[in-house]
């Protein structure tokens, strides 16, 4: 996981306003670290507009991306924790988790989820991440936590 997701790009906030605000926060530090174009948010908010939020995929968590074309510079990881969780949807599942992907292409993007999987998968290991106190804490936790 180290080569995917680095600390500069980790990020702790209260709370945002909303959903969209959720993805603006989680795109941001790979924006300024060089990683996304900023149009990479615009996509991101366009493609749950039209398709929904797509990238919730279980309580707590989601998966925030865009196609390759879309703004991608060079792979990376995001990861943004929100004390107050939001929702995407009115139905959705509570979100505090945001891990926004950042593929240069597909098989990128299959081999980011395959490790990002085995994170996701460790209930023990989010619960973790969910109570982190700090940016190195939850880098520790990603890097270490398999």
């Amino acid at each position: 996981m180290e080569e995917l997701i680095q600390q500069m790009n980790i990020r702790i906030k209260e709370e945002v306003t909303d959903w969209k605000q959720a993805v603006v926060e989680a795109v941001s530090p790979l924006i300024e670290n060089g990683f996304v174009e900023s149009r990479y948010v615009d996509a991101i908010i366009e493609n749950t507009e039209k398709y929904g939020p797509y990238y919730v995929i279980a309580p707590n968590i989601a998966l925030p991306h865009a196609r390759p074309e879309q703004g991608v510079l060079r792979k990376q990881l995001a990861v943004l924790l929100l004390r107050k969780p939001i929702k995407f949807s009115q139905d959705g599942y509570d979100v505090r988790l945001l891990i926004t992907l950042a593929a240069s292409d597909s098989e990128s993007h299959l081999q980011t989820l395959a490790k990002l999987s085995e994170v996701l998968s460790d209930d023990d290991l989010i619960g973790k991440i969910l109570g982190a106190t700090s940016e190195e804490e939850i880098y520790r936790l990603f890097n270490l936590g398999h």
